[in-house]
């Protein structure tokens, strides 16, 4: 190598020299005093600001028709599925029959109490009952009233039958009694002066005995007959007891049939309030006007179980905003107001600009995952709808999405740098 070769080498030599030595120092120097901005990385999907609604249905059953699809825009009240009302239908029927029956009845047994000679069904309304039937049960009851009204006309006509046949035993008796009583007096007047006769010696003993067996014959016959009338009245004492009781027990029990009724109709027509809004449920609507999503039932026949979610809709207006997922390391440095650069993840986030959004709220306890294996804050982000507009994308709720929450600190390289040995060198000191 000639002289000259190598003081060229050695020139390159130097000039490469002060290169890395320059580049070092200002990379040195740009590590030492160049901000960089201190943030939380987090992950999470996009939601509508107002919540979803569920669609349930309280029962559950067969579906019958399913009127929407996957992404049908619908209006609030529009319906969307039918639910198969067969067994609501019938049972609402068989409780709307058990009502007019109730009704009917609590009407016969007032009739009944208030002693009228006719029931009138004309107040009770048919409230979905097939007018055969309704008319059925309404013969039927007037039928019964008829057979209890002359059961007991009957009972209490035998008793009294009795009692006037005694009554009028015991009037005839006294009638008895008293033509006795006069043949007596006369008799008495007879043999008194038959006496006087005898104690003058002008007429034989025999004739004064005579008379006194007559008296005795009398007086024989009217004890008889008071006892047989006493027997009578005390009969017929008897029977007014019988009648008392007779008519006591009756209405006794019709007034017991009469509260059973009414409580019977109050709970049938308490059970078929509930039973027709079974059959107006069995046509669901949408609570609001959105989007359909999420639609898990599409053909007929499906079985959808007692508050089982069927569909879901997302109000068309509402404003989209990211909810993400914080780790509980980073709790401490994010906080509502703190600025947030966004990016769609689902759509091809390196052609995607990031959008601008700030926190709104993170939520005050922990939260788990689905499946319990990690803990996190969840942070609501809302995102600058202007910027969002712009994109001319369609922007659906649940697109995953990447958020950068700017703490608002900087921090330098040095310092993430050296900040583990700063730390390492404090735990030293402190023991």
């Amino acid at each position: 190598m000639t002289k000259m070769e190598i003081i060229k080498s050695d020139r390159l030599v130097f000039v490469a020299a002060i290169v890395c030595l320059i580049s070092m120092g200002g990379f040195i120097l740009w590590s030492a005093l160049a901000p960089m901005a201190e943030g939380v990385a987090a992950f999470g999907n996009i939601v509508v600001e107002n919540n979803r609604k569920v669609v349930q249905h309280l029962e559950g059953g067969i579906l019958e028709e399913v009127l929407v699809r996957e992404g049908d825009v619908v209006e609030a009240g529009q319906p969307l599925v039918v639910i198969s009302d067969v067994a609501a239908t019938s049972g609402r029927a068989q409780l709307a029959q058990d009502l007019v029956n109730y009704k009917a009845s609590v009407i016969r047994l007032t009739a009944i109490l208030n002693k009228n000679s006719t029931a009138d069904f004309s107040s009770i309304q048919n409230s979905g009952v097939e007018l055969e039937q309704f008319n059925e049960s309404l013969a039927r009851q007037q039928s019964l009233f008829l057979q209890q009204r002359q059961t007991i006309i009957a009972d209490l006509e035998v008793l009294q039958s009795r009692q006037s046949g005694f009554r009028d035993s015991a009037n005839n008796k006294q009638a008895q009694i008293d033509n006795l009583n006069r043949s007596l007096d006369l008799l008495r007047k007879d043999l008194k002066l038959k006496r006087e006769y005898l104690a003058e010696q002008l007429i034989q003993a025999d004739q004064v005995t005579q008379l006194e067996r007559e008296e005795a014959n009398l007086m024989a016959d009217i004890s008889r007959l008071t006892t047989e009338q006493q027997n009578d009245r005390s009969q017929v004492r008897e029977i007014d007891r019988q009648l008392t009781q007779t008519r006591a027990r009756f209405y006794e029990k019709i007034n017991t049939d009469l509260l059973e009724a009414r409580a019977k109709a109050s709970e049938i027509n308490e059970r078929l309030t509930a039973a027709q809004d079974v059959v107006n449920r069995t046509q669901v609507f949408a609570p609001q006007a959105g989007k359909v999503l999420n639609l898990k039932f599409n053909t007929k026949g499906g079985v959808v179980r007692a508050g089982e979610q069927i569909l879901e809709i997302v109000p068309s207006e509402s404003e989209l905003v990211a909810v993400v997922q914080v780790r509980p390391a980073d709790r401490d440095t994010v906080y509502e107001g703190l600025s947030v650069d966004t990016r769609l993840s689902g759509l091809h986030s390196w052609q995607m600009p990031s959008l601008e959004g700030t926190v709104e709220n993170v939520s005050a306890d922990l939260k788990s995952s689905p499946n319990g294996d990690y803990t996190y804050y969840e942070a609501r982000v809302s995102i600058d709808a202007a910027a969002l507009a712009e994109m001319n994308i369609e922007v659906i709720p649940g697109m995953p999405v990447e958020a950068f929450i700017n703490s608002g600190k900087t921090r330098t390289l040095f310092d993430y740098l050296f900040e583990p040995i700063s730390a390492i060198v404090r735990r030293g000191a402190r023991s």
